[in-house]
């Protein structure tokens, strides 16, 4: 039997979506522990690949803002729309600049670092995963919030509305199985990291879409992001509005978790 890539196996089982993100999170787990660390303890991270540096080298220069206003200027969105997103995304990255520097700055834990569906592999029991980016950081936040980041565009370019449904309450119950304590971290702390990493993974992708030139070839999940860019940039907005607010620990999860779904229409 040929191998299946974890993405192939959320789109034809859309209703065990929490169950197949759960088991591509645990297979690394000898990684994230202490017996990764000891192992990989001389090893150079891939910190160009690292969620939190590409996007504070995309945003936080002297260009950022100039960049920014020219988003989807070939993407062919009407310009009142055009303006709209740019203003959205502009308030969202103000917003994770500031909280960036709130992400823990231990760096004791090795993670997988380009964890998403398509680098992950079923051949019958066993997990194979591909191209790995090696970064040493606090947990395995990093890895939850791109498996989980990724995920989301899976589920926005399927074809049917119950399906996205399953997929996004798939990643919700990940997300909630994935952010209680461990190590010594709180919860309301490992929470507020997974979701300020998933949402510089989601604006670093939405950018890079919106700034491609006209007739340039995308990725599938650059593609889904064409189709669905103001629903993204709406998201995005409100998330991070919530984040810098006082709402912390499980009622922000829940709050955050009923606003994807509501962005993505996947009440039916």
């Amino acid at each position: 039997m040929p191998e299946t890539a974890l993405a192939e196996e959320m789109t034809a089982r859309p209703g065990e979506t929490g169950a197949l993100l759960n088991s591509a999170l645990a297979a690394p787990e000898g990684l994230h522990g202490p017996r990764g660390a000891q192992l990989l303890g001389a090893s150079k991270p891939i910190d160009e690949r690292s969620v939190a540096v590409v996007f504070r080298r995309k945003f936080n220069g002297l260009s950022a803002d100039t960049y920014l206003g020219r988003l989807g200027q070939d993407c062919g969105l009407p310009e009142a729309m055009r303006l709209e997103v740019v203003e959205l995304v502009r308030h969202t990255v103000w917003r994770l600049l500031r909280m960036s520097g709130g992400l823990s700055s231990r760096r004791d834990t090795a993670v997988y670092g380009d964890l998403k569906p398509e680098h992950v592999f079923f051949d019958g029991p066993r997990l194979h995963f591909i191209d790995p980016a090696l970064q040493w950081t606090a947990g395995p936040e990093p890895d939850t919030a791109k498996l989980a980041s990724r995920s989301l565009f899976l589920a926005l370019g399927h074809p049917d509305p119950r399906a996205i449904q399953q997929m996004v309450q798939g990643i919700a119950s990940f997300l909630a199985l994935n952010t209680a304590p461990s190590a010594g971290r709180q919860r309301a702390e490992r929470l507020r990291d997974v979701l300020v990493l998933w949402l510089m993974d989601t604006v670093n992708i939405l950018t890079t879409c919106l700034s491609a030139p006209a007739g340039l070839p995308l990725a599938p999940h650059q593609q889904t992001l064409a189709h669905q860019v103001y629903t993204v940039a709406v998201l995005v907005d409100r998330v991070s509005a919530l984040l810098v607010g006082s709402m912390a620990g499980p009622r922000l999860l829940d709050v955050v978790l009923c606003e994807v779904e509501h962005r993505t229409g996947s009440y039916l």
